[in-house]
C-alpha cells in the first residue's frame, strides 16, 4: 500500500472502529418472539425492515413497530427494543482512538457507515465512555451515515456523494472497511482500499504503513 500517496482516508465504523457482533441483537430480538423462530431468521426472512431503517426510509418509530409485529409482541417498550438492537455494539479499543489522533494532521479523515438513528447515540455513548470525547465526529473531518443519506454501501452513489462533496480524488483516497462487498465497490471507483480482518486491524495496519 503506497500510503504516502494518500491524502484522505474513509473509515467504516462497525468492525473497523467499534467492535460489533450482530448475532447478539438478533438473539435478543428472538427472545421477544412468542413462536419458535431463531434470531437469524428475523433477519433473513425480514431483511427489508432492517435495510429500510439503515437507509432512513423508515423512522425509528416505524422500525420499532416493525419489530413488535415481527416478534408478535405488541407490548414491547421502545427502551426494550432499543436495548436489544444496540446489543451488537460492543467496545472501542483505546488504541484505535490513538491511531486516529496520530494521523489526523496528515490526512483528511471521514466516516462512511451503514447505520441507523437508534445506533448513533448508542455508539457515541461508547465513544464518550472510552475516550472522554462527546462523539465519533470529534475524530473526523466529517461523518456520513447511511440513514441520513438514504443510501447504503455498497451502492456506488453513496461513495460518489462523499467524494464529490469533498472534492476528493479517488486514487488519493484510502477506503477502510471490514466487508468484502464494500471494499470491492470502493475499489471499482478507483479508491485504494484496506480490508480489515481479525488478523489485521487498523492499529496494526497503520503501524506497518
Amino acid at each position: 500500500m503506497a500510503i504516502q500517496d494518500v491524502t484522505s482516508i474513509i473509515f467504516d465504523l462497525g468492525g473497523v472502529i467499534i467492535d460489533i457482533d450482530t448475532s447478539r441483537s438478533f438473539h435478543k430480538l428472538s427472545s421477544f418472539y412468542t413462536g419458535d423462530k431463531q434470531g437469524e431468521a428475523l433477519l433473513s426472512e425480514n431483511v427489508d425492515l432492517f435495510l429500510n431503517f439503515e437507509k432512513g426510509l423508515i423512522s425509528s418509530e416505524d422500525f420499532r413497530s416493525g419489530i413488535r409485529a415481527l416478534t408478535e409482541n405488541p407490548g414491547l417498550s421502545d427502551s426494550e427494543i432499543d436495548a436489544a438492537w444496540n446489543e451488537m455494539l460492543l467496545h472501542i479499543p483505546a488504541e484505535r482512538f490513538r491511531v486516529l489522533e496520530n494521523i489526523r494532521d496528515r490526512y483528511q479523515l471521514f466516516v462512511l457507515s451503514n447505520t441507523n438513528a437508534i445506533h448513533v447515540p448508542a455508539f457515541n455513548k461508547i465513544v464518550e465512555n472510552t475516550s472522554g470525547k462527546p462523539d465519533i465526529a470529534h475524530f473526523f473531518d466529517k461523518v456520513y451515515f447511511s440513514h441520513e443519506m438514504q443510501k447504503r454501501k455498497p451502492e456506488s452513489e453513496i461513495y460518489r456523494q462523499l467524494l464529490d462533496e469533498n472534492q476528493l480524488t479517488p486514487q488519493q483516497t484510502l477506503f477502510i472497511d471490514d466487508r468484502r462487498e464494500n471494499i470491492e465497490a470502493a475499489s471499482s471507483l478507483g479508491m485504494q482500499v484496506f480490508h480489515v480482518t481479525p488478523k489485521m486491524d487498523i492499529v496494526e495496519f497503520f503501524a506497518r504503513a
